[in-house]
Protein backbone atom coordinates (compact mmCIF):
# COMPACT_ATOMS: atom_id res chain seq x y z
CA UNK A 1 0.00 0.00 0.00
CA UNK A 2 3.00 2.21 1.20
CA UNK A 3 4.50 1.54 -2.35
CA UNK A 4 1.05 2.50 -3.82
CA UNK A 5 0.77 6.00 -2.31
CA UNK A 6 4.41 6.75 -2.37
CA UNK A 7 3.79 6.17 -6.83
CA UNK A 8 0.84 7.68 -6.95
CA UNK A 9 2.69 11.21 -5.32
CA UNK A 10 5.78 10.68 -7.84
CA UNK A 11 3.30 10.89 -11.17
CA UNK A 12 2.25 14.02 -9.80
CA UNK A 13 5.23 15.70 -8.36
CA UNK A 14 7.45 14.69 -11.10
CA UNK A 15 6.20 17.79 -13.48
CA UNK A 16 6.62 19.91 -11.28
CA UNK A 17 9.91 19.03 -10.00
CA UNK A 18 10.64 19.11 -13.58
CA UNK A 19 9.49 22.46 -13.68
CA UNK A 20 11.40 23.95 -11.08
CA UNK A 21 14.60 22.27 -11.74
CA UNK A 22 14.47 23.50 -15.32
CA UNK A 23 13.75 27.68 -14.35
CA UNK A 24 17.03 26.60 -12.29
CA UNK A 25 19.15 25.80 -14.72
CA UNK A 26 18.07 28.46 -16.67
CA UNK A 27 20.54 30.84 -14.00
CA UNK A 28 23.45 27.98 -14.27
CA UNK A 29 25.95 29.42 -16.79
CA UNK A 30 25.47 25.59 -18.42
CA UNK A 31 24.37 26.29 -22.39
CA UNK A 32 21.70 24.01 -23.75
CA UNK A 33 24.02 22.60 -26.36
CA UNK A 34 25.40 20.99 -22.90
CA UNK A 35 22.50 19.72 -21.10
CA UNK A 36 21.07 23.23 -19.28
CA UNK A 37 18.15 25.26 -20.35
CA UNK A 38 18.20 28.40 -23.06
CA UNK A 39 18.81 31.32 -21.05
CA UNK A 40 16.40 34.06 -22.67
CA UNK A 41 14.01 35.04 -25.60
CA UNK A 42 14.36 37.33 -27.73
CA UNK A 43 11.21 39.37 -28.53
CA UNK A 44 11.89 40.49 -32.23
CA UNK A 45 14.22 38.75 -34.66
CA UNK A 46 14.95 41.28 -36.78
CA UNK A 47 16.01 43.66 -33.94
CA UNK A 48 18.53 40.97 -32.54
CA UNK A 49 19.85 40.53 -35.98
CA UNK A 50 21.31 44.16 -36.54
CA UNK A 51 22.44 44.39 -32.98
CA UNK A 52 24.56 41.33 -33.22
CA UNK A 53 25.61 42.11 -37.03
CA UNK A 54 26.18 45.84 -36.05
CA UNK A 55 29.38 44.03 -33.66
CA UNK A 56 31.14 43.19 -36.70
CA UNK A 57 32.98 45.14 -39.43
CA UNK A 58 31.09 46.44 -41.83
CA UNK A 59 32.52 44.85 -44.85
CA UNK A 60 31.64 41.41 -43.05
CA UNK A 61 27.86 42.25 -41.67
CA UNK A 62 24.78 40.74 -42.80
CA UNK A 63 27.05 37.59 -43.99
CA UNK A 64 26.27 35.36 -41.29
CA UNK A 65 22.60 36.64 -39.41
CA UNK A 66 19.73 37.86 -42.39
CA UNK A 67 16.65 38.52 -43.02
CA UNK A 68 14.75 39.12 -46.09
CA UNK A 69 11.05 40.40 -46.33
CA UNK A 70 8.70 38.54 -48.49
CA UNK A 71 5.50 39.72 -48.26
CA UNK A 72 3.76 43.06 -46.94
CA UNK A 73 0.86 43.29 -44.23
CA UNK A 74 -2.08 43.22 -46.23
CA UNK A 75 -5.74 43.90 -44.80
CA UNK A 76 -8.24 41.14 -45.85
CA UNK A 77 -11.94 41.21 -45.25
CA UNK A 78 -14.70 38.49 -45.25
CA UNK A 79 -18.40 37.43 -45.39
CA UNK A 80 -19.96 36.78 -43.05
CA UNK A 81 -20.97 32.72 -41.87
CA UNK A 82 -24.74 31.93 -42.12
CA UNK A 83 -26.41 29.73 -39.53
CA UNK A 84 -29.50 28.45 -38.22
CA UNK A 85 -28.69 29.89 -34.95
CA UNK A 86 -30.03 32.77 -33.51
CA UNK A 87 -27.31 35.12 -33.60
CA UNK A 88 -23.86 34.60 -34.79
CA UNK A 89 -20.85 33.09 -32.74
CA UNK A 90 -19.02 36.13 -31.48
CA UNK A 91 -15.53 34.35 -32.16
CA UNK A 92 -16.33 34.85 -35.96
CA UNK A 93 -15.90 38.58 -35.88
CA UNK A 94 -12.32 39.05 -35.45
CA UNK A 95 -12.00 37.50 -38.66
CA UNK A 96 -14.29 39.44 -41.09
CA UNK A 97 -11.39 41.93 -40.95
CA UNK A 98 -8.17 41.24 -40.58
CA UNK A 99 -4.34 42.64 -41.17
CA UNK A 100 -2.20 39.84 -41.73
CA UNK A 101 1.66 40.34 -40.73
CA UNK A 102 4.35 40.90 -43.06
CA UNK A 103 6.51 37.57 -44.19
CA UNK A 104 10.06 37.03 -44.32
CA UNK A 105 12.84 34.60 -44.27
CA UNK A 106 15.60 34.62 -41.47
CA UNK A 107 19.19 33.17 -41.31
CA UNK A 108 20.86 31.87 -37.96
CA UNK A 109 24.11 30.94 -38.69
CA UNK A 110 23.98 27.52 -35.76
CA UNK A 111 20.65 28.70 -35.06
CA UNK A 112 19.09 25.35 -33.28
CA UNK A 113 15.77 23.60 -33.53
CA UNK A 114 14.40 21.45 -30.63
CA UNK A 115 11.28 19.52 -29.66
CA UNK A 116 8.08 19.07 -31.35
CA UNK A 117 6.99 22.09 -31.19
CA UNK A 118 10.15 23.35 -33.32
CA UNK A 119 11.47 25.91 -30.84
CA UNK A 120 14.28 28.07 -32.55
CA UNK A 121 17.23 28.79 -30.24
CA UNK A 122 19.98 31.65 -30.97
CA UNK A 123 23.79 31.16 -31.31
CA UNK A 124 23.64 33.06 -27.85
CA UNK A 125 20.98 30.76 -26.71
CA UNK A 126 17.94 32.40 -26.48
CA UNK A 127 14.27 31.23 -27.93
CA UNK A 128 13.14 33.42 -30.89
CA UNK A 129 9.51 34.16 -29.27
CA UNK A 130 8.00 35.16 -32.86
CA UNK A 131 9.21 31.88 -34.13
CA UNK A 132 7.04 29.72 -32.09
CA UNK A 133 2.94 30.52 -31.35
CA UNK A 134 2.33 28.81 -28.36
CA UNK A 135 -1.40 28.77 -28.62
CA UNK A 136 -1.27 32.60 -27.03
CA UNK A 137 0.19 31.35 -23.78
CA UNK A 138 3.41 32.76 -22.77
CA UNK A 139 6.82 32.26 -24.38
CA UNK A 140 7.91 30.93 -20.93
CA UNK A 141 5.71 27.94 -20.91
CA UNK A 142 7.54 27.04 -24.20
CA UNK A 143 8.63 23.03 -23.87
CA UNK A 144 12.41 24.50 -23.41
CA UNK A 145 11.72 26.11 -20.42
CA UNK A 146 9.89 23.75 -18.73
CA UNK A 147 12.29 20.74 -19.45
CA UNK A 148 15.85 20.09 -17.19
CA UNK A 149 17.90 20.02 -20.03
CA UNK A 150 17.88 19.47 -23.95
CA UNK A 151 20.16 16.15 -25.41
CA UNK A 152 23.51 17.42 -26.76
CA UNK A 153 22.08 18.74 -30.62
CA UNK A 154 22.39 17.00 -33.84
CA UNK A 155 24.77 19.17 -36.19
CA UNK A 156 23.37 19.55 -40.05
CA UNK A 157 26.00 20.97 -42.17
CA UNK A 158 24.94 23.26 -44.89
CA UNK A 159 21.61 25.28 -44.95
CA UNK A 160 17.92 23.85 -43.62
CA UNK A 161 14.67 25.59 -43.44
CA UNK A 162 12.83 24.39 -40.44
CA UNK A 163 8.89 24.06 -41.24
CA UNK A 164 7.83 22.21 -37.55
CA UNK A 165 4.90 24.16 -35.87
CA UNK A 166 3.44 23.24 -32.34
CA UNK A 167 0.95 20.39 -32.83
CA UNK A 168 2.64 19.40 -36.34
CA UNK A 169 4.34 16.21 -34.90
CA UNK A 170 0.46 14.76 -34.76
CA UNK A 171 -1.93 16.96 -36.17
CA UNK A 172 -2.34 16.65 -39.88
CA UNK A 173 -4.70 19.98 -40.00
CA UNK A 174 -1.74 21.86 -38.01
CA UNK A 175 0.93 20.91 -40.58
CA UNK A 176 -0.66 21.71 -43.64
CA UNK A 177 -2.30 24.68 -42.08
CA UNK A 178 0.35 26.16 -40.10
CA UNK A 179 3.66 23.98 -41.15
CA UNK A 180 3.27 23.15 -45.06
CA UNK A 181 2.54 26.66 -45.84
CA UNK A 182 5.75 28.08 -44.59
CA UNK A 183 7.15 26.92 -47.48
CA UNK A 184 5.41 28.84 -49.72
CA UNK A 185 7.45 31.83 -48.00
CA UNK A 186 10.60 30.16 -48.86
CA UNK A 187 9.34 29.72 -52.06
CA UNK A 188 8.79 32.70 -52.49
CA UNK A 189 12.06 34.13 -51.11
CA UNK A 190 13.59 32.13 -53.66
CA UNK A 191 15.69 30.31 -51.35
CA UNK A 192 13.62 26.85 -51.43
CA UNK A 193 16.40 25.19 -54.17
CA UNK A 194 19.17 25.83 -51.57
CA UNK A 195 18.01 24.23 -48.80
CA UNK A 196 17.00 21.16 -47.32
CA UNK A 197 13.99 20.88 -45.04
CA UNK A 198 13.39 19.81 -41.44
CA UNK A 199 9.71 18.14 -40.95
CA UNK A 200 8.43 16.91 -37.85
CA UNK A 201 8.65 13.40 -38.55
CA UNK A 202 8.91 10.87 -41.28
CA UNK A 203 5.25 9.45 -41.40
CA UNK A 204 3.47 9.10 -44.45
CA UNK A 205 0.84 12.26 -43.31
CA UNK A 206 3.72 14.58 -42.61
CA UNK A 207 6.29 13.27 -46.07
CA UNK A 208 3.15 13.26 -48.75
CA UNK A 209 1.96 16.75 -49.11
CA UNK A 210 6.27 17.82 -49.13
CA UNK A 211 6.27 15.23 -52.16
CA UNK A 212 3.24 16.21 -53.87
CA UNK A 213 4.88 19.54 -53.92
CA UNK A 214 8.00 18.17 -55.56
CA UNK A 215 10.23 17.49 -52.72
CA UNK A 216 12.20 14.19 -52.70
CA UNK A 217 12.80 12.41 -49.72
CA UNK A 218 16.83 13.68 -50.69
CA UNK A 219 15.70 17.22 -49.64
CA UNK A 220 14.24 16.16 -46.27
CA UNK A 221 14.51 14.69 -42.67
CA UNK A 222 12.30 14.74 -39.64
CA UNK A 223 13.50 16.21 -36.17
CA UNK A 224 11.17 14.17 -34.19
CA UNK A 225 11.03 15.91 -31.31
CA UNK A 226 15.28 16.13 -31.30
CA UNK A 227 17.74 18.84 -31.07
CA UNK A 228 19.62 19.89 -34.23
CA UNK A 229 22.02 22.77 -35.13
CA UNK A 230 21.97 23.63 -38.74
CA UNK A 231 25.36 25.82 -39.88
CA UNK A 232 22.66 27.51 -41.64
CA UNK A 233 19.36 27.63 -40.73
CA UNK A 234 16.59 29.30 -42.36
CA UNK A 235 13.56 30.24 -40.47
CA UNK A 236 10.56 30.98 -42.70
CA UNK A 237 7.20 33.20 -40.85
CA UNK A 238 4.13 31.44 -39.93
CA UNK A 239 1.96 32.73 -43.04
CA UNK A 240 -0.99 33.39 -40.61
CA UNK A 241 -1.28 33.94 -37.10
CA UNK A 242 -3.31 30.08 -35.98
CA UNK A 243 -6.79 30.17 -36.80
CA UNK A 244 -6.66 32.57 -39.70
CA UNK A 245 -6.32 31.61 -43.22
CA UNK A 246 -3.97 33.99 -45.72
CA UNK A 247 -5.74 34.38 -49.54
CA UNK A 248 -2.12 34.22 -51.28
CA UNK A 249 -1.14 31.29 -49.47
CA UNK A 250 -3.78 29.27 -50.35
CA UNK A 251 -3.74 30.04 -53.94
CA UNK A 252 -0.19 28.78 -53.80
CA UNK A 253 -0.69 25.52 -52.55
CA UNK A 254 -3.25 24.87 -54.91
CA UNK A 255 -1.45 25.86 -57.64
CA UNK A 256 1.74 24.23 -56.88
CA UNK A 257 -1.10 20.89 -56.56
CA UNK A 258 -2.48 21.73 -59.63
CA UNK A 259 -5.58 21.84 -58.36
CA UNK A 260 -7.90 24.16 -61.15
CA UNK A 261 -9.53 26.84 -60.87
CA UNK A 262 -12.90 25.60 -61.98
CA UNK A 263 -16.44 25.62 -60.76
CA UNK A 264 -17.97 23.71 -57.78
CA UNK A 265 -18.47 19.72 -58.66
CA UNK A 266 -21.35 17.92 -57.64
CA UNK A 267 -20.05 15.44 -55.15
CA UNK A 268 -21.20 16.13 -51.48
CA UNK A 269 -18.58 14.41 -48.83
CA UNK A 270 -19.14 13.98 -45.29
CA UNK A 271 -16.26 14.22 -43.54
CA UNK A 272 -16.75 11.63 -40.86
CA UNK A 273 -14.79 11.60 -37.66
CA UNK A 274 -15.76 8.93 -35.84
CA UNK A 275 -12.86 7.21 -35.38
CA UNK A 276 -11.44 10.02 -33.57
CA UNK A 277 -9.97 10.43 -29.67
CA UNK A 278 -12.11 13.71 -28.77
CA UNK A 279 -14.55 16.08 -30.15
CA UNK A 280 -16.37 13.17 -31.67
CA UNK A 281 -19.98 13.42 -32.84
CA UNK A 282 -21.31 10.62 -30.75
CA UNK A 283 -24.72 10.28 -32.65
CA UNK A 284 -23.09 10.24 -35.99
CA UNK A 285 -25.50 6.83 -36.84
CA UNK A 286 -28.37 8.45 -36.40
CA UNK A 287 -27.67 11.27 -38.75
CA UNK A 288 -26.31 9.50 -41.70
CA UNK A 289 -29.65 8.62 -43.05
CA UNK A 290 -30.33 11.99 -43.22
CA UNK A 291 -26.93 13.01 -45.28
CA UNK A 292 -27.47 10.06 -47.28
CA UNK A 293 -31.16 10.67 -48.54
CA UNK A 294 -29.80 14.48 -49.31
CA UNK A 295 -27.16 13.38 -51.46
CA UNK A 296 -23.81 12.67 -48.96
CA UNK A 297 -20.96 10.57 -49.36
CA UNK A 298 -19.51 9.44 -45.90
CA UNK A 299 -15.85 9.54 -46.14
CA UNK A 300 -13.05 9.03 -43.97
CA UNK A 301 -9.80 10.96 -45.17
CA UNK A 302 -7.19 8.73 -42.96
CA UNK A 303 -7.71 5.89 -45.46
CA UNK A 304 -6.61 8.17 -48.31
CA UNK A 305 -3.31 9.17 -49.57
CA UNK A 306 -2.72 12.38 -50.07
CA UNK A 307 -3.16 12.36 -53.80
CA UNK A 308 -6.62 10.83 -53.45
CA UNK A 309 -7.67 13.42 -50.89
CA UNK A 310 -6.70 16.15 -53.63
CA UNK A 311 -8.39 13.79 -56.39
CA UNK A 312 -11.32 13.53 -54.15
CA UNK A 313 -11.78 17.24 -52.76
CA UNK A 314 -11.29 18.41 -56.57
CA UNK A 315 -14.39 16.97 -57.32
CA UNK A 316 -16.62 18.36 -54.42
CA UNK A 317 -19.43 20.92 -54.41
CA UNK A 318 -20.45 20.75 -50.95
CA UNK A 319 -18.24 19.57 -47.92
CA UNK A 320 -20.13 19.04 -44.35
CA UNK A 321 -18.67 17.61 -41.39
CA UNK A 322 -17.68 17.81 -37.29
CA UNK A 323 -14.97 20.33 -36.65
CA UNK A 324 -12.10 18.64 -36.94
CA UNK A 325 -8.53 17.78 -39.03
CA UNK A 326 -10.05 16.27 -41.78
CA UNK A 327 -11.70 19.77 -42.94
CA UNK A 328 -8.36 20.85 -43.74
CA UNK A 329 -8.99 19.81 -47.16
CA UNK A 330 -11.63 22.48 -47.96
CA UNK A 331 -8.06 23.99 -49.38
CA UNK A 332 -8.36 21.11 -52.20
CA UNK A 333 -11.90 22.22 -52.50
CA UNK A 334 -13.23 24.57 -55.44
CA UNK A 335 -14.07 27.89 -55.48
CA UNK A 336 -17.93 28.22 -54.89
CA UNK A 337 -17.91 24.68 -52.34
CA UNK A 338 -20.95 25.13 -49.94
CA UNK A 339 -18.89 23.92 -46.45
CA UNK A 340 -21.45 23.18 -43.46
CA UNK A 341 -19.73 22.52 -39.85
CA UNK A 342 -20.36 21.07 -36.77
CA UNK A 343 -19.17 22.36 -33.41
CA UNK A 344 -19.28 21.32 -29.72
CA UNK A 345 -20.18 23.85 -27.51
CA UNK A 346 -16.96 23.92 -25.37
CA UNK A 347 -15.31 25.25 -28.57
CA UNK A 348 -16.31 26.97 -31.48
CA UNK A 349 -13.31 27.43 -33.96
CA UNK A 350 -13.51 29.86 -36.66
CA UNK A 351 -10.23 28.64 -38.60
CA UNK A 352 -12.19 26.62 -41.14
CA UNK A 353 -14.30 29.95 -41.88
CA UNK A 354 -11.17 31.90 -42.48
CA UNK A 355 -10.34 29.46 -45.13
CA UNK A 356 -13.72 29.07 -47.04
CA UNK A 357 -13.66 33.18 -47.42
CA UNK A 358 -9.98 32.88 -48.19
CA UNK A 359 -10.80 29.87 -51.20
CA UNK A 360 -14.36 31.73 -51.72
CA UNK A 361 -16.54 29.18 -50.23
CA UNK A 362 -19.93 29.90 -49.18
CA UNK A 363 -19.52 28.87 -45.35
CA UNK A 364 -22.25 27.40 -42.74
CA UNK A 365 -22.34 26.03 -39.31
CA UNK A 366 -24.45 24.87 -36.63
CA UNK A 367 -23.48 24.00 -32.93
CA UNK A 368 -24.59 20.94 -31.10
CA UNK A 369 -25.03 19.65 -27.44
CA UNK A 370 -22.70 18.43 -24.91
CA UNK A 371 -24.46 16.26 -22.23
CA UNK A 372 -22.48 15.29 -18.98
CA UNK A 373 -21.59 11.57 -20.05
CA UNK A 374 -19.90 13.12 -23.52
CA UNK A 375 -17.32 15.75 -20.90
CA UNK A 376 -13.90 15.37 -21.58
CA UNK A 377 -12.66 13.34 -18.24
CA UNK A 378 -9.83 16.00 -18.07
CA UNK A 379 -12.29 18.88 -17.96
CA UNK A 380 -11.08 20.32 -21.89
CA UNK A 381 -14.06 21.81 -22.91
CA UNK A 382 -12.69 22.11 -26.21
CA UNK A 383 -12.20 18.32 -26.26
CA UNK A 384 -15.64 17.83 -25.39
CA UNK A 385 -17.55 15.24 -27.66
CA UNK A 386 -21.22 15.98 -29.09
CA UNK A 387 -24.50 15.62 -30.69
CA UNK A 388 -26.22 17.27 -33.34
CA UNK A 389 -30.20 16.84 -32.76
CA UNK A 390 -31.69 15.52 -36.81
CA UNK A 391 -33.91 18.46 -36.43
CA UNK A 392 -31.05 20.72 -36.43
CA UNK A 393 -29.30 18.84 -39.57
CA UNK A 394 -32.61 19.25 -41.22
CA UNK A 395 -32.58 22.84 -40.54
CA UNK A 396 -29.08 23.62 -41.72
CA UNK A 397 -29.66 21.29 -44.81
CA UNK A 398 -32.49 23.41 -45.63
CA UNK A 399 -30.81 26.84 -45.18
CA UNK A 400 -28.20 25.36 -47.71
CA UNK A 401 -31.34 24.42 -49.89
CA UNK A 402 -29.78 21.13 -50.14
CA UNK A 403 -33.16 19.22 -48.42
Amino acid sequence: MKTIVASWWYDRLRPFGRRVSARLLRFVPISSRNGGVPKGVIWNAAEWIVRTEARKPWAERGNTHWQVKVRESELVPGRPPRTIEKSVHPVFALHRFYRFPELTVSCIHHGRVATTEGTVISPDDRVFEEFTHQWGKSIWKNAVFMRPGLPPPEYKEGAWATLVVPASNVNVGHWLIDGVLRLAVLEAAGLAKETRLILPNLLPRTTEPIEALGYGSERYDGLKGGHWEAEHLLVPSYVSPPGYMRPWACRWLRSRLGVEEKPAGKRRLWISRGRARWRRLLNEEELLPILKKAGFEPVELEHLSFREQVKLLSQAGVVAGPHGAGMTDLLLAPHGTRVLEFFSPGFVNPVFYSMANALGQEYFYAVGETLAPDRHPGGSKDLDNFRVAPDRLRESLRLMKLA
